[in-house]
């Protein structure tokens, strides 16, 4: 791992405890509006929510054909803003779009064309109209992406470099002599690692060594992981609570049925119905603080 992690805001302000981000999904998950005083949600169909809003920076990446950098970036930071504020503070289908553009400069892939990131999501939402239980066409337009941008970059208070751990796993490729197949393998368990909580919990290298062992083991090739983490004395309990955040994550997937080809999607549209709307409300034209609070970051649409 470079030493410049070490030293950068995502070590020192974008690492989070566990129990701190359980807790705050739990309190989010309890001002919601509940039915008959249960619970209006459990914490897996929290997980699943994040989920489908990562899967839907994916699908806005994919189809506007932006690098997997820049759109694992885009994911950062959207969990990034939602291990902070509610799900109800701002419209993730307007939060991820501008997470795409902004880490499209930030990765140095140029800027992104706005009506072209619009034109993108307007594609990805249609896909998904049906789950969302809101108008059929896709409600924003590039002024509020731009004005969302403004207030992302405000909550993360400029802390835009991500630290992926694709760099570690090159390294580690040519340190154990990896073949293209494995390496493959662990690169594509990185990517699903974006929809686990394991980059707000744990540095690259170590999600990097989960991964990678993760993919070994199924092609008998663990050993020479095993032993490189004995002898650099890496603490190979933490590698398998990324292993244990990766396999809950592929659990979840057996019951996530928004991208189910000839499905309707009943499940997700269910746990998406109870997820409380952004209240529209307007913005003043004094730039927010800081450190904005909920009712500074819930946008207006209606001009």
């Amino acid at each position: 791992m470079a030493a410049s992690y070490w030293k950068s805001s995502q070590f020192e302000q974008w690492l989070f405890d566990r129990q701190e981000l359980t807790a705050f999904r739990l309190r989010d998950i309890a001002s919601w509006p509940s039915n008959n005083g249960s619970s209006s949600i459990i914490e897996d169909d929290y997980l699943k929510i994040l989920i489908f809003y990562s899967n839907i920076i994916q699908y806005i990446g994919e189809q506007y054909k932006v690098r997997q950098q820049v759109i694992a970036t885009a994911i950062i930071y959207l969990k990034r803003f939602y291990a902070r504020y509610p799900l109800k503070s701002i419209d993730p289908w307007l939060l991820c779009p501008t997470c795409l553009f902004l880490a499209a400069k930030v990765e140095e892939f140029s800027t992104l064309n706005h009506q072209r990131v619009c034109n993108a999501a307007a594609t990805v939402y249609k896909k998904f109209a049906h789950l969302q239980g809101g108008p059929n066409e896709y409600p924003y337009q590039i002024k509020h992406i731009l004005e969302c941008e403004f207030y992302l970059l405000e909550i993360m208070d400029c802390c835009l470099i991500v630290y992926h751990p694709y760099r570690s796993l090159d390294t580690y490729t040519r340190e154990f002599q990896i073949d293209q197949q494995l390496f493959e393998a662990a690169w594509r368990i990185i990517n699903d690692s974006l929809k686990t909580d394991a980059p707000l919990l744990y540095p690259p290298y170590e999600i990097a060594l989960a991964c990678l062992l993760l993919a070994a083991r199924y092609r008998d090739k663990t050993g020479i992981i095993k032993q490189y983490m004995i002898e650099a004395q890496i603490d190979v309990e933490r590698i398998y609570e990324v292993v244990k955040l990766l396999l809950k994550y592929y659990e979840l997937l057996t019951t996530y049925d928004a991208d189910l080809p000839n499905n309707d999607g009943k499940k997700m549209k269910e746990i998406l119905a109870k997820v409380p709307k952004p209240k529209l409300i307007p913005i003043g034209s004094s730039r927010p603080s800081s450190q904005p609070n909920e009712q500074q970051i819930q946008l207006t649409m209606q001009q």
